[in-house]
């Protein structure tokens, strides 16, 4: 997990006596505390120093009984991992004085401890008198939490006379007035339609286009951008682009991750959908329901059951022998990303106790997770419609009738042999996982299916290594007789069907939910399917289908629904986020009390009312944004300004916040100044070094495109909502030396010249235009000029056309 180096500033303003952090950047550290120590601390620690026992007298669970110590002392030093003792305990250099005793925490683990404690191990303050809280332990602050307040729709109030457009501005002004500070003057034409290009489409403008919306602009600056604005969201390039911001959301990628990262060939299918969905202007409340449950209510429309593969982007080590584990793995960051894609919770921090700063209870965590866990990722289910699935069957039957002498044959030569295989593989697993897959398919439970299908995949991973002309090489006479056979099944692959493309859908294992458990004090109680006990929601409406348990359209339904108090503003602050580089809510994963507030709570309202009014579709947000005079100001501005003193994060919007092109922006636009750029309808992924866009490249989780990775894509572990930008040597060189940025180079300087030996003064003038949409000033044209001159006096003049 990468930690941002903002929270080591933290560390001096840690306050050691309470741990609580004060500074801003303490809400990174207390999140890595909640997500990463607590969770580690309430697994292997508090069963012997925790509430109900505390083994030579520490107790783990509270910071000041930490620091207060056992027998042998203060567990630890905030700050100075070397130098406290639960770090040497861990580290088990003395036998006498190991933990856990019975087995060493892992690598990984040892590591988190450590940074924990050289952050001053922050540890938030859970002071609460107990008359203030309810018989959930909620308190009044809790109930008053304001992302789960019914939406307020404001009118927008009188402020920003003679330079607001819309009610945008009117909120922006109010806040601005009430700091006494002043817009920015608005962005010329130039910058404005460099912004508006890269912001909707990723790309940016010819030259030509930038002359258009010069002129255009010149006769009415309003009527220009409104007519821009609409051209942009027409055109297909526009969900090519928005598209990536929500595949960042959902963790995608093309591999499986872990040490295998296995490609899945598949994939592909969920990246055009998500791109298809969003140039459709599809409601966003059915796109959440579609990728939720689309294959429980739409279970024969191919372009919509491959919603589901939102369900199964996470990581998936196929290969992992402990079958249990892996499944409760993936459960749970199905769980996770759930919550923080759609409702914008950090619900992970509640599955191993209450949430410590959210009001959200542990049964909450696993009632959530009972909608989701009767989940399949079936791997033979063809993505086809009903009458393609029909026409396959139809060829596949003559193809057997055809067959089946010879097949049967081939079967009595060839099973033993896979039923060897079969058993080499499956004897790898634990006994209890044996027992299940070995049970009678109609005996199983829901949850013994999951197991079964996990150790099958790996079953069928062996069936499809099978090597028979090596199995029956020990007789010649086995051997011809295989080879014959196979000869003669081939003979009739003209009359089989061609396979039928196979779907990467998430479903259920049948209609009978799993159970879903949650242990506490050594006791397992079934949690059934709720919602957050906070809202006080009535009991959800679950009806099975033949082939699935219908809990998922339940969940869906409940969070996809105008009253859900989160949802809608996850979105439209998802939408404000990437037009100004943040959020109204900076923190557009988390909208609890880790998170930040919003910094205007009611335009986020009123536009979230809108996009109801709008029947949740994102074009209209686009446009109202656009067209206000908060996204036309100038980037530019003054260090020295009042603004930039008062608010230097630019959080009241004084002017346009300048932010950085993203990875694919930056791959996106080499390719289109140099003229190579070719625009594609989706399918399969292609290399890094194919002349399409970013959004169509293989994104292997452990090897990730040089060019890509350098720039800040995410690698698909995690939902990732924002780019985390740095700045790095190696960035530097890509761009100067690195060998696909100097192929680009080539081919834009041969665009320019079109064959000419030599380069004039208009040639400097053309590829200003075209890279950066501008006229060149006059000692651009002469600095350039130099400097060419310069070049070929050390590498020599390029040499003459033939």
């Amino acid at each position: 997990m990468k930690f941002p180096v903002t929270v080591f500033a933290a560390l001096g303003s840690l306050s050691l006596a309470g741990g609580v952090v004060a500074a801003d950047d303490s809400r990174e550290a207390l999140h890595f505390f909640e997500t990463e120590i607590r969770p580690l601390l309430a697994a292997e620690c508090y069963d012997c120093h925790g509430a109900e026992k505390s083994k030579g007298g520490l107790r783990l669970d509270h910071r000041e009984l930490i620091l207060k110590g056992g027998e042998t002392g203060a567990a630890l030093v905030p700050g100075k991992p070397a130098e406290s003792l639960l770090v040497k305990a861990i580290h088990r250099g003395d036998e006498d004085f190991s933990m856990p005793p019975k087995k060493a925490l892992k690598a990984e683990q040892v590591a988190a401890l450590e940074k924990w404690i050289s952050l001053g191990a922050p540890w938030p303050d859970e002071a609460v008198a107990k008359s203030e809280v309810d018989k959930h332990g909620f308190t009044k602050e809790d109930r008053e939490w304001w992302a789960i307040q019914p939406l307020k729709d404001s009118q927008a109030p009188q402020a920003g006379d003679r330079w607001a457009k819309n009610a945008i501005d009117q909120f922006v002004a109010a806040k601005l007035d009430e700091k006494k500070l002043q817009p920015a003057p608005a962005a010329g034409a130039n910058e404005l339609v460099r912004r508006m290009y890269f912001d909707v489409h990723g790309l940016p403008p010819t030259a030509e286009q930038v002359s258009a919306f010069e002129k255009a602009f010149a006769a009415d600056a309003d009527k220009a951008v409104a007519a821009l604005t609409d051209v942009l969201l027409a055109s297909p390039r526009y969900g090519e682009h928005w598209g990536q911001h929500w595949l960042d959301v959902v963790r995608y990628a093309d591999s499986d991750g872990y040490r295998a990262d296995s490609f899945r060939p598949e994939t592909w299918m969920y990246r055009d959908y998500v791109i298809r969905s969003i140039n459709e202007d599809k409601p966003y409340n059915q796109f959440i329901r579609e990728q939720l449950a689309a294959d429980e209510f739409a279970p024969d429309d191919p372009d919509t059951v491959i919603a589901t593969a939102f369900l199964r982007l996470g990581v998936y080590e196929w290969n992992q022998r402990n079958a249990e584990m892996q499944w409760e793995l993936i459960l749970t960051e199905m769980t996770n990303v759930t919550g923080e894609a759609f409702l914008g919770l950090g619900v992970g921090c509640a599955q191993c106790h209450d949430h410590k700063f959210d009001p959200i209870l542990q049964k909450d965590y696993f009632a959530l997770q009972a909608f989701l866990n009767s989940t399949w990722w079936p791997e033979d289910r063809p993505l086809v419609t009903q009458d393609q699935q029909a026409a396959y069957d139809v060829g596949m039957e003559k193809w057997e009738l055809a067959t089946k002498d010879i097949r049967e044959k081939l079967d009595a030569m060839t099973v033993p042999y896979l039923e060897t295989k079969k058993e080499g593989s499956v004897k790898q697993f634990p006994e209890e996982v044996k027992a299940m897959y070995n049970k009678p398919a109609a005996e199983r439970t829901a949850y013994e299916e999951q197991i079964t299908q996990m150790v099958q995949r790996q079953v069928d991973y062996e069936y499809k290594r099978a090597d028979f002309k090596k199995a029956f090489s020990h007789s010649e006479e086995r051997l011809a007789q295989y080879t014959d056979l196979a000869n003669q099944l081939k003979a009739f692959d003209d009359l089989k069907p061609k396979p039928l493309p196979l779907a990467f859908i998430t479903t259920d294992v049948g209609p009978n939910p799993a159970q879903t458990l949650l242990a506490q004090k050594g006791e397992k109680q079934v949690i059934a399917p709720a919602f957050l006990t906070l809202l006080d929601e009535s009991k959800p409406e679950i009806e099975a289908t033949e082939q699935t348990t219908g809990r998922r359209t339940a969940l869906a339904n409940w969070i996809a629904r105008d009253e859900n108090p989160l949802t809608s503003r996850v979105m439209v602050n998802r939408i404000w986020q990437r037009h100004f580089g943040t959020g109204l809510v900076p923190t557009p994963n988390d909208f609890g009390r880790l998170g930040e507030e919003p910094s205007h709570p009611q335009l986020l309202d009123w536009m979230t009312s809108r996009f109801l009014d709008e029947d949740w579709t994102m074009k209209p947000i686009h446009r109202l944004i656009m067209n206000s005079s908060t996204y036309r100001q100038t980037a530019r501005h003054e260090p020295s300004s009042t603004e930039s003193i008062i608010d230097p994060q630019n959080r009241l919007l004084w002017r346009f916040p300048p932010h950085r092109l993203s990875a694919e922006q930056v791959r996106d636009a080499m390719l289109a100044t140099s003229g190579e750029l070719q625009h594609r309808d989706g399918g399969s992924p292609v290399s890094g070094d194919s002349p399409n866009r970013s959004v169509y490249m293989k994104k292997m989780r452990n090897s990730p495109d040089a060019m890509i990775g350098g720039f800040d894509a995410p690698q698909g572990f995690s939902s990732q909502p924002d780019r985390v930008p740095t700045t790095t040597p190696n960035q530097s060189l890509m761009l100067v030396n690195g060998e696909w940025t100097l192929s680009r180079a080539q081919a834009f300087a041969k665009r320019l010249l079109a064959g000419k030996s030599s380069v004039a003064a208009e040639d400097i003038r053309k590829a200003y235009r075209t890279a950066f949409g501008r006229a060149a000033s006059d000692d651009e044209v002469t600095g350039a000029l130099a400097f060419i001159e310069g070049q070929q006096s050390v590498v020599g003049a390029p040499p003459a056309p033939p």
